[in-house]
Formats: structure tokens, sequence, C-alpha cells
């Protein structure tokens, strides 16, 4: 495997500001350009198709994308392949800073491949994620690296029998146990909820360890041909009571649209708070979203359902009840369509982005009130032949220091997609213009 580090890493601990956004005008107009990071840019190494979202801390954003891209002749050190990386980047002094800390080398060497969906879990000084493809089986592998870039290891390889593909990355139960989810495997090979103990073994910067079954448990398989849902593609949130987990299905279900569940960290008490029907009324199929929560209420999105069939944002409570849809993407002129991702919680604002829709039909990224009031398109992307923008985002935004930053899986300066940075408020309305005085008779 090949680490790809700065030598000079400047860590900066800056803390993540919040945001509170007053009166929201009601007009929304984009900017030209939301680039600050085209992928290919960098040499002779640099990502590109990025499919998650970013993770910051200390002063940086880091993320990961599902392919490599290297010139040619390709260095003596890349691995052969594309495989993705990882990098980070300030994102005040992006040229100076951007960095590929590693780059995966695929299942020949044990290493990941393919890292999909969600962003880097934050813990104890590392970095935690998973691929979907790769390690000894090439069923994926949970892995860490250091919050300063370096010291990045293989702590898992998946395999079928306990779970594997996982599309998304981890939440951090109050025992500092992690929680995730995966796509396939288990005992109906449908996926699993899994829990993965972080301190055993402990990750070295030189060594690889092998995790024992005590540091993976399977704590849920759901079943082929379910009611109760399969193929979860998203994270797990956890409740502040410390022992709920909620999260969604892509699939299963009466009508094999996904749901929306909730169990215990114990991987007991699994019940269906909500199965989707699609149509006009509800959603269907959230590919990769999660649900936030916000009180009693959780907050998500399906990529599809709603009245055009592009997708809803939606609310319910955690016992299930009081469902309801709050926005159906799609719905006016140039709206954005078919969110695949999750929403960014702040106070009572939701932030998110759409793959498709807005003015060129290349997504979007949009806010609207918890109450379901004031939805507002904050950006419409315009694809790499308006100056190099990105198109195509497919998971959430982040804030930091009030700017909402993402990633785009096209657009930018090689198309290969980008890192975006966009204003988290609605600009001002242009002011109507006054109608002209009727002449006189």
């Amino acid at each position: 495997m090949i680490d790809m580090r700065r030598t000079n890493f400047a860590v900066a601990f800056v803390s993540v500001i919040g945001l509170v956004v007053a009166a929201i005008p009601r007009d929304a107009a984009a900017s030209s350009n939301s680039t600050i990071h085209s992928f290919g840019d960098a040499q002779p190494i640099d990502g590109g198709v990025p499919k998650g979202s970013l993770t910051y801390v200390n002063g940086f954003l880091f993320g990961r994308t599902t392919t490599t891209i290297a010139t040619m002749p390709t260095p003596a050190s890349t691995p052969v392949g594309s495989y993705g990386v990882i990098f980070h980047l300030d994102p005040d002094h992006v040229a100076s800073s951007y960095s590929i800390d590693h780059v995966f080398a695929g299942g020949d060497v044990d290493d990941g491949d393919n890292p999909r969906h969600d962003a880097m879990t934050p813990f104890n000084g590392l970095l935690y994620g998973t691929t979907l493809d790769g390690g000894s089986h090439n069923n994926g592998i949970i892995f860490s690296i250091g919050q300063d870039g370096t010291g990045y290891q293989v702590l898992l390889s998946l395999h079928n029998s306990i779970g594997d593909e996982s599309h998304s990355c981890f939440v951090v139960g109050n025992d500092n146990i992690l929680y995730g989810m995966t796509a396939a495997g288990g005992a109906e090979g449908e996926g699993v909820i899994f829990s993965f103990n972080p301190a055993t073994p402990t990750p070295t910067p030189t060594a690889t360890p092998t995790a024992t079954p005590t540091n993976f448990q399977t704590l849920f398989s759901f079943a082929c041909a379910s009611s109760t849902g399969k193929e979860p593609h998203g994270r797990l949130t956890l409740d502040p009571n410390g022992t709920t987990l909620y999260g969604m299905t892509r699939k299963g279900g009466a009508h094999d649209y996904g749901v929306v569940f909730s169990v215990d960290t114990s991987g007991n008490n699994y019940t269906v708070l909500h199965d989707f029907s699609g149509g006009d009324s509800d959603g269907a199929t959230s590919d990769h979203g999660y649900v936030v929560q916000s009180g009693d209420h959780l907050y998500g999105m399906t990529t599809s359902g709603g009245h055009h069939n592009d997708g809803v944002l939606f609310r319910i409570k955690t016992d299930g009840s009081s469902f309801e849809l709050l926005h159906k993407f799609g719905e006016t002129h140039h709206d954005g369509k078919n969110p695949y991702g999750s929403l960014l919680l702040v106070g009572d604002l939701l932030y998110g982005t759409t793959a498709n829709g807005g003015d060129k039909d290349l997504g979007t990224v949009f806010v609207i009130n918890t109450s379901g009031n004031n939805y507002h398109r904050l950006y419409s992307f315009g694809g790499k032949t308006n100056d190099d923008d990105g198109a195509k985002p497919i998971d959430n935004v982040i804030l930091v220091n009030d700017w909402l930053y993402g990633m785009t899986t096209e657009g930018g300066a090689h198309n290969q997609g980008t890192v975006f940075k966009v204003s988290p408020s609605p600009s001002r309305p242009r002011p109507t213009p006054a109608p002209r005085p009727t002449p006189p008779g």
C-alpha cells in the first residue's frame, strides 16, 4: 500500500462556527461558479469522481474519491489501477494546501477500493472510513487514517458472512463503539447492522492488524424478500438516549421502496417506523441518505416519489407517527430533483443537495426550515461548460466558517468532479422595477 503524505502539515485548531440565519428572502440567485478545486488538477496524481461528503477537522477538509487520476506514464510508486484516494485541503488556501494522503491500491494487496458515500468519521484523533470493494475478500474494508493525513491502515477486511459492500461510514456510540451498515452480506445477503470496536486492535502507524471476531459484531441481518427493509446504503443516526439507532433502507418493505427503522444498539427491538409507498404522497428509495434528528422528529429524503417522482423531503416522529412531506422536488420551474444524499441540520434549517434539476439540470443546493417553510434554491450547478463549475452532487454539504462545502461527481476543468463552496444564505431579491406611469390621455 502506498502513502503519499505531506511532510509539513500545518495543524490549526479551528472550531466549526454555527450559523444563525434571520429572515430568508424568497428569491435566490446563484453565483456563476462554486468550484474551489477541480479533480484532475493535481499532478502527478489526483482523485476523481467523488461520491461522498467532506469531514472538517483541525482546519482542513478531508475527503475521498472513487477513482485515481495519474499522469502518463504513471509514477512508479503509484498502485496500478484506479481505486480512489484520500485527500485534504485548507479551504482558505486550497492551491497551496491540497494534498493526497493515501492512494488506494485495491484487493490485490488487501487494500481498499472504491470508497463511496458519506464522510469519514472523526474519533480519538483518527478518521475512520469504509470502501465498497477491495480487501482480502474484495468485499470492502474498514480503515483509519490520522487527522494529520498520516498513518493510514486497514483495520478489517469485510466478507460476505459478516457483511459486505459498506456504502457509508459510522456513528460513534456513547460506549466508544462505531456502528455502521453494509448493503450486502449477512445471513441472507441483504446487508447488516454492525458494531466495530476501534480500540482493539489499537491502530498504529506501522502495523496493519487483522481484526478478530471480537472487534466486529453483526447486530442485525436484513432478510431477503423482507417487509422490514433490506440493502441499506446510508449511515445510522444515534438518538440522544444513546441506545437507539435510526436508519433507512434502499429496498424492501411492503412496496420494495425501502423503510425508515429504529433498532437498539444491541441489535434488538428492530422496528419499522415508516414503509415508503411512492406515488404523489410518499417517498420512494433512499439511495444512500440517512436521517437527521431534532427533538422527537427525524428528517430525511428519498431519491424518488412525490408528484413527479423527483424525490421528497420528509419528517416523521421517532415513534413512527406523524409522517409528512415537507417538500416535493421538481414541483416548480428549475427546482432541484432527485436528492441522493442526506441533510445538514443547523438550528431550525435543513441544507441539502439534489443530483438533478436546477437551471441546467445538473443539480442544486437548497435550504428549508424544519417546519417545511421557506424553501430556497441556494445554488444551481452549471457544469464544465459554465466556467468549469461542478455538476451532479450526490451527497450532503457541511458548514464551515459560514460557508457550505461539498463535492460534485462531474464537472470541473476535467469533468472529474469538484470541491465546491457556496453561501448558506439566499441572495437578496433584486428590487422589482416600478411600473411605468400611464401617459396622460
